[in-house]
């Protein structure tokens, strides 16, 4: 990371910690709740993807049994 999330200030490759040394946010945990919120918006996406798929590939005996 080249650059401090929330205040912006430059950061060296010797900044070696993680929390930022001029406001001391911590850069790995900045936010977390949207980047996982994003994350799981994304993974219902796929999972719907993937049913629909298995729904067009499924022969339509074994749909008839599951029911």
């Amino acid at each position: 990371m080249d650059k401090c999330p929330k205040c912006g200030k430059k950061l060296t490759i010797l900044n070696i910690k993680q929390e930022c040394p001029e406001c001391g946010c911590d850069i790995l945990y900045y936010n977390m709740d949207k980047r996982l919120e994003e994350d799981a918006i994304q993974a219902e996406k796929e999972f719907e993807d993937l049913y629909k798929f298995l729904d067009k590939v499924t022969p339509k005996f074994i749909k008839n049994k599951k029911k």
